[in-house]
């Protein structure tokens, strides 16, 4: 690769900027609810559970050299860890929980690309993995500093953010080198086709994100707690008028 030409990761960054900025304040608003309910918290695994298992069974059923490639390190396998805490935090009938219609579509459209497209599969497995890698090990850490204290956080580690001892800069630095090195083997439609398709990972991520449930739940809490707060406000004001 010539010095001056850019690296196909920091091309796709570029072009989902601002989608995976939404994204990113999606997630953290959801997740930020998790802090005080931990059913969010397993929600929210039960449906990326689906998206990286499906992705991970994949790699068994291509048996495509670049799919296998971009998996740098088996430390990156996180199916067995997602379901040790979907049974911490849904109990032993999790297997049972319903999948929402933006999962079902999810999984749909990736079962789709594999009969179609399965290259571009690779563009869940590059921007899901290396979401765990970034943003997973922040949310880990805010649940464990401001965890509710009557909950077990604190007490349970979660396996699927769990990557002690592994040098995680490292682990990155590998896993974009593999995207960078499998895209120089594309043609430019392919590159365009891939980075298209990137796009399409974050707004589905969105949509999953947005259907799991408990978490309307919890925010109706929230915002009924504060709205009890501002009407008693209210009418100690008002109380203070009519007397002055």
């Amino acid at each position: 690769m010539a010095q001056s030409e850019e690296l196909f990761t920091t091309r796709m960054r570029k072009a989902t900027r601002k989608i995976h900025s939404v994204s990113d304040a999606l997630v953290n608003a959801k997740f930020a609810i998790s802090l005080s309910d931990e059913n969010v918290w397993g929600g929210g695994l039960f449906v990326f559970y689906h998206i990286f298992s499906y992705l991970e069974d994949a790699k068994k059923r291509l048996n495509m050299t670049d799919y296998e490639k971009l998996f740098v390190s088996d430390v990156l396998l996180r199916k067995d860890a997602f379901e040790d805490d979907l049974l911490h935090y849904l109990g032993e009938n999790w297997r049972s929980t319903p999948k929402s219609m933006a999962l079902e579509n999810y999984l749909e459209h990736l079962q789709n690309l594999e009969r179609e497209n399965p290259k571009l599969l690779m563009a869940y497995v590059y921007h899901l993995y290396l979401g765990l890698l970034s943003g997973g090990q922040i949310l880990a850490k805010k649940r464990s500093v401001f965890g509710d204290a009557n909950s077990q956080v604190g007490k349970y580690i979660d396996r699927v953010t769990d990557f002690t001892d592994v040098d995680i800069a490292q682990l990155k630095k590998d896993f974009r080198q593999a995207m960078n090195e499998i895209a120089a083997k594309m043609t430019e439609e392919e590159k365009r086709a891939f980075i298209e398709e990137s796009n399409q990972v974050f707004l589905m991520n969105n949509l999953i994100v947005n259907s799991i449930g408990g978490q309307n739940k919890v925010l109706y809490n929230v915002l009924y707690k504060t709205s009890a707060i501002v009407l008693l406000v209210l009418g100690v004001m008002l109380a203070y008028k009519m007397n002055k």
